[in-house]
């Protein structure tokens, strides 16, 4: 083993957040946790569905349209944020739960590190690709003329908007909930104000929205910075960014541990892109409206059911570390219940109001109601089965299983929805294109309850072998 691993394990520094995860009731646990980071996740989702009404009432569907087209060259470097911050933090909790302090805090160094140099190198590569990538997207007339516009007043602030991403949940793991909770909401609020101003006051068009979220994400960003720094000028105890270290092996292992949350973000690009290609060979522009509201109606769902996971990674990273299975069990079962709970409540809500919901965005365009009404229809079903695959995938990544971790994310985000966007057409036209997310997400959930099964056997097993080695042995 490592000398400095060592000395940190022998003679650990006392870290309040650590006691916080491992000796805490599992219940108000969870509740402490996943409540902060569902109402996170539900003002993120907020910010997005009022920039979406705000674009939609002031520019029209075509807008609309221009953002969603963007998303697949988006969608990589999101990804390898989502690699570096997923990936960074998992390392990051397990080292905590095991009581390497000196350890995480170099691992955190390096991630931030690698967060910032992912950031310019976006940011130079949307300079010098930039007509070429619009023209990879097949936009062209007016549609590519907006998506222009946003791309080129979104890229300077990667580097901030990829450092938002990562520290949120490093502030989590410090045990601070309720202060990332705090900012995100704040920054969430802002992008809101700045959307109207922007847009309709000022006329500034798409390029005023990709400014409100840009301006804000960058504050928020400065904000978990501050608190960081602040830490360290303190010398206060726990988590702390710390020189980068950690070297290959920890590179390895953040990019194993990443690797699904990479694929998940990369294929939600790539069948993006499948689905626009499809959509504008069925409905047009009009098609590609339709799928992009349904989706921030789903949004709702899913950003809740992502608040429950990310709420309770630094659980299940701490006390995996710690060996603790019995709580990491628990923890699962709690937010698998939970997630489908919710799951429920919202299709509900959605069949119910749909037309309403959708009128909020376009109110005048009869042509995309009609068609996001009957693609709301079927696609609201998927709802029910959709908590499956994103726990799973969540959980084997908090406990640094990349491997089961990428099979839901390979089945979920790309393989099966893939097949259905290469098969359901050619039946049903555009319904077939409909049914394609409802059909992944119900084999992701099949396999994914199959990998949990054989996790929970496997770990049963351990603990009765661990059990019958700690009996006393008795004499015939």
């Amino acid at each position: 083993m490592d000398k400095d691993l060592l000395l940190t394990r022998i003679i650990p520094e006392t870290d309040p957040a650590r006691e916080f995860f491992l000796s805490s009731p599992l219940g108000s646990l969870i509740l402490k946790n996943a409540l902060p980071a569902v109402a996170s996740m539900l003002f993120m989702a907020l910010y997005h569905v009022a920039d979406a009404i705000m674009v939609g009432r002031s520019l029209g569907p075509e807008a609309l349209a221009s953002v969603n087209i963007l998303y697949p060259i988006l969608a990589f470097f999101i990804g390898l944020a989502a690699m570096i911050g997923v990936g960074g933090n998992a390392r990051v909790a397990v080292l905590q739960g095991a009581g390497f302090t000196t350890n995480a805090r170099q691992v955190l160094g390096l991630v931030v590190t690698l967060g910032i140099l992912l950031g310019i190198t976006g940011s130079l590569v949307t300079i010098l690709a930039f007509n070429p990538i619009l023209k990879v997207l097949g936009t062209s007339g007016s549609l590519g003329s907006l998506a222009g516009q946003y791309l080129q007043t979104i890229y300077p602030f990667y580097t901030t908007m990829i450092l938002i991403f990562i520290l949120e949940q490093t502030v989590r793991n410090d045990g601070r909930p309720n202060l990332a909770t705090g900012v995100m909401m704040a920054m969430a609020l802002l992008n809101i104000v700045l959307d109207y101003f922007f847009l309709f006051p000022l006329k500034m068009g798409i390029s005023g929205a990709a400014l409100a979220t840009g301006l804000s994400q960058s504050l928020g960003a400065l904000i978990f910075i501050g608190y960081f720094i602040r830490k360290k000028v303190q010398a206060r105890p726990g988590l702390r960014i710390g020189i980068p270290g950690g070297g290959l092996p920890a590179l390895k292992m953040i990019a194993y541990n990443g690797s699904s949350e990479f694929l998940n973000s990369v294929a939600a690009g790539l069948t993006t892109f499948l689905f626009n290609r499809a959509l504008l060979a069925y409905a047009g522009s009009a098609g590609v409206a339709a799928f992009a509201l349904v989706q921030y109606l789903i949004m709702f769902g899913s950003v809740i059911i992502f608040g429950i996971s990310v709420g309770s990674q630094p659980i299940l990273s701490y006390n995996y570390g710690a060996g603790n299975l019995r709580r990491v069990k628990d923890t699962l079962k709690i937010t698998v219940v939970a997630s489908t709970l919710v799951s429920a409540l919202l299709f509900v809500l959605i069949r119910w109001q749909a037309p309403f919901l959708i009128s909020l965005f376009i109110p005048n365009h009869p042509q995309a109601t009609l068609l996001t009404r009957g693609a709301a229809e079927i696609i609201s079903w998927s709802l029910l089965i959709m908590p499956v695959g994103i726990i799973g995938a969540a959980f084997f990544t908090a406990l640094e299983k990349a491997g089961q971790s990428l099979l839901v994310a390979i089945s979920r985000g790309l393989l099966f929805t893939v097949v259905g966007l290469l098969v359901f057409p050619n039946y049903f036209g555009l319904t077939g294109i409909w049914i394609t997310p409802l059909f992944s997400e119900f084999i992701t959930a099949l396999i994914t309850a199959y990998i949990f099964y054989r996790w929970i056997i496997s770990t049963d097993r351990k603990d009765l072998k661990a059990s019958c080695e700690a009996l006393p042995a008795f004499k015939r």
